[in-house]
């Protein structure tokens, strides 16, 4: 079978969707013949589409350029090209991008009904800060389109894939759950027992945060939950922040708090595996490759009651997870997983599993296999 891979690739490719289609891609050819359709933007194209479509929020510059009717027309006009002039038999595209000829599967952890329903809800689209009610009803209408000819949905969690079906209406026999792989590589058993031998033998106080998006992924309720936490339970507990490129809130970085900045994948490993708690309770995520990554680990975590992360992280057994914004509620579930000896044995226990589960070879193959029987 030879297999059309589409994505909307970044300056820096594998960067794209946080590595996502760039491992995918890479484990495909492992089992089936890629054929590129990258849909690539020159720097002037590039250039003139953050322009047109860059507006002030909060203070700073956005551009929601990407979901623009004009570059969507511009990704499609590319890609229809390309596989027109292609001799694949299926097509994979990473996200939306247009109405093929041949049959196609898009790769998505969301839909725009998703942001449809949390547009009205506090917080709004804080991922998305610029997309008007409009503009995302206008994407969803172009969305459903493209659902309606695709010949399936790899949604990369149950949670998505049980929204594509019960809100979006797809078929039942249309959606495919295909969960990620992780980023950081294998994890090393030695290191993962050593550190599971730490967190058992002495105080738990190192708490861990990845993510660029700051405010989405809830970065302020948890440098607020460590002022909580210092003051009233441990004044030596720590939070690491790494992902955003400057320190993301008014004033220095806080007691407490060691902010790295930006870091290539490859430094994660170790930082998971030096710390005792990752927290991350995100306002808005699609899936949250960062969680797999702590757990197959042995790292425990604390997410958010929403989106895929409760069906990654069992709640009271390898973490667990807040429903609000308040830092003090944040805060106790954060000292009540520290110090439950249980949660952690399980992580442990369970990190193999985890491991084993989300690689990118296992997502290739059902990728695979599910294209395969698209073309009988």
């Amino acid at each position: 079978m030879r297999l059309g891979f589409a994505c909307s690739w970044d300056p820096v490719p594998e960067l794209t969707w946080s590595h996502t289609p760039w491992n995918l891609r890479a484990a495909l050819r492992n089992r089936v013949d890629v054929v590129d359709l990258g849909v690539e933007h020159p720097a002037a194209v590039r250039t003139a589409f953050k322009a047109a479509y860059a507006r002030r929020v909060d203070g700073r510059w956005v551009s929601m350029w990407r979901h623009s009717k004009v570059a969507r027309r511009y990704e499609e006009t590319l890609l229809r090209k390309a596989s027109r002039t292609s001799d694949c038999d299926a097509v994979l595209q990473i996200q939306d991008l247009a109405v093929l000829d041949k049959p196609y599967f898009l790769l998505q952890d969301l839909s725009y009904d998703v942001l449809t329903e949390l547009i009205d809800q506090p917080g709004g689209l804080s991922h998305f800060p610029s997309l008007t009610r409009e503009a995302v009803r206008w994407s969803a209408e172009r969305q459903h389109r493209v659902y309606a000819s695709a010949a399936g949905v790899l949604a990369m969690s149950g949670w998505f894939a049980d929204h594509l079906v019960r809100v979006s209406g797809l078929p039942p026999e249309k959606v495919h759950v295909v969960n990620p792989g992780v980023s950081t590589g294998a994890p090393d058993p030695a290191a993962t027992r050593a550190a599971h031998a730490r967190r058992m033998s002495g105080p738990r106080r190192r708490l861990l945060l990845v993510g660029k998006d700051f405010h989405t992924k809830a970065g302020d309720q948890v440098v607020a939950a460590l002022e909580v936490l210092r003051r009233d339970v441990d004044p030596e507990l720590t939070l690491t922040v790494v992902g955003p490129r400057e320190w993301p809130l008014p004033g220095p970085v806080p007691p407490g708090v060691e902010f790295l900045g930006r870091r290539p994948v490859g430094e994660l490993a170790a930082l998971y595996d030096a710390h005792d708690l990752f927290v991350l309770p995100s306002r808005f995520e699609g899936f949250g490759i960062a969680f797999v990554e702590a757990l197959s680990r042995g790292l425990p975590c604390v997410g958010r009651d929403a989106f895929a992360m409760p069906e990654i992280i069992q709640a009271g057994r390898t973490g667990d997870l807040v429903r609000g914004d308040d830092p003090a509620d944040l805060a106790k579930v954060i000292a009540e997983v520290l110090a439950d000896d249980d949660i952690y044995r399980h992580t442990h226990a369970d990190a193999p599993r985890v491991a084993e589960h989300y690689t990118w070879d296992r997502a290739a193959r059902q990728v695979a296999e599910i294209a395969a029987g698209s073309i009988g």
